[in-house]
């Protein structure tokens, strides 16, 4: 064999010998998926962990003889990693956290701090940081134990109830779990997270959005209240319905202007904003002109902005991101939570109406 041939031959089998095989890697048919992950307070200063996993082609028989799409099990533990732990040496096979679709958080833990119960997440990177999180109101269990009332598998019906291009709405308030944890650990601002119960019709219902002091739950804005905080943060999409002088108008889009200036040290913020909304519905209305609408609407709105401001700023809950604008004008010693519960904040809208049909043009 000529030298160059041999040192070919030796460099291939240095390569073959190098390279790393997949004796780490567990088959799908070996990893059960989990699609629901549920954190609830238990006896003894204790968790109890709920998991629920997709079935693709059900083995399993439930009552009645129909076929279950999902399993669902508990367990208890000191914390969260321990309750996993024990979790694991109760199965069958490898659990498999990567495609988690939503973690619920009991309200009660809420109330206490949830950061405890989620730092794991972050740590091990066990669940993805694009995970829907909610807080549930009640008893998990009727909900991990109910089937999806549409069909889907375990896991996607959760995620699709929060989803604008499917059943998500700007009451609904999508939260994913990193930004969860980028308003811990930003003083600025605030989170708002959805507070769901159960549904004796679906799997659960939107009771509110409650918002948060750092980690802990301190209060609710109701499904209305919320659309005051998607318009000023201008994440609102076009699902939003009100009714005033009895007609219903759809709000088609927003815009928002937000002025900040400090005076003799309290907060002065200034909201501007212009909603453009088309008429759905006038059966009930009394020949109210279009000028009427719109003036109404916008007076519904100003005095529920009123209202969502004097309940956040007694709670010293900015969520609205107001102290964010002010970030690089406070002193190091400044509490700004203490400064957002002194602030004037002012909002003032106009509603133009448009698309109003032949009824309004007589």
């Amino acid at each position: 064999m000529k030298p160059t041939s041999l040192l070919r031959l030796i460099g291939i089998v240095i390569l073959f010998m190098l390279m790393q095989g997949c004796w780490d890697v567990k088959d799908i048919d070996n990893r059960m998926l989990v699609a629901v992950l549920g954190i609830e307070h238990a006896e003894d200063n204790k968790i109890s962990l709920w998991v629920r996993f997709p079935i693709t082609k059900s083995t399993q028989t439930g009552v009645g003889g129909l076929n279950k799409s999902f399993f669902m099990t508990r367990q208890i533990g000191d914390t969260v990693v321990d309750a996993l732990d024990n979790l694991r040496s109760r199965l069958p096979k490898s659990l498999d956290m990567s495609e988690t679709r939503a973690i619920f958080l009991d309200q009660e833990l809420a109330e206490k701090g949830v950061k405890p119960y989620l730092e794991f997440a972050v740590r091990d990177r066990t669940l993805p940081l694009s995970t829907v999180v909610a807080l549930i109101s009640g008893s998990m269990e009727p909900i991990f134990a109910k089937p999806n009332p549409t069909g889907e598998l375990s896991g996607i019906y959760t995620k699709l109830f929060f989803e604008p291009y499917a059943g998500g709405t700007p009451q609904k308030n999508k939260v994913p779990l990193w930004r969860l944890f980028s308003r811990f650990y930003n003083p600025m601002e605030q989170n708002l997270v959805p507070l769901l119960e159960r549904s004796n019709v679906n799997l659960f219902e939107l009771k509110g959005n409650a918002f948060f002091i750092n980690d802990k739950m301190v209060g609710k804005l109701t499904p209305e209240e919320t659309l005051i905080y998607e318009i000023i943060t201008q994440k609102m999409s076009g699902f939003e319905i009100e009714t005033a002088q009895g007609a219903n108008v759809k709000i088609l889009k927003n815009n928002t202007w937000i002025s900040s200036k400090m005076i003799k040290g309290k907060p002065v913020i200034s909201i501007r904003t212009l909603l453009t909304m088309t008429l759905m519905d006038s059966s009930q209305s009394t020949e109210n002109d279009t000028a009427e609408i719109e003036k109404s609407v916008s007076k519904l709105l100003e005095e529920r902005a009123e209202k969502v401001f004097k309940l956040t700023k007694q709670k010293k809950s900015d969520i609205f991101g107001f102290g964010n604008r002010y970030r690089g004008t406070l002193a190091s010693n400044q509490d700004w939570s203490e400064m957002y519960q002194h602030a004037e904040i002012e909002m003032k809208i106009v509603s133009k109406l448009r698309n109003t049909g032949l009824q309004m043009l007589k």
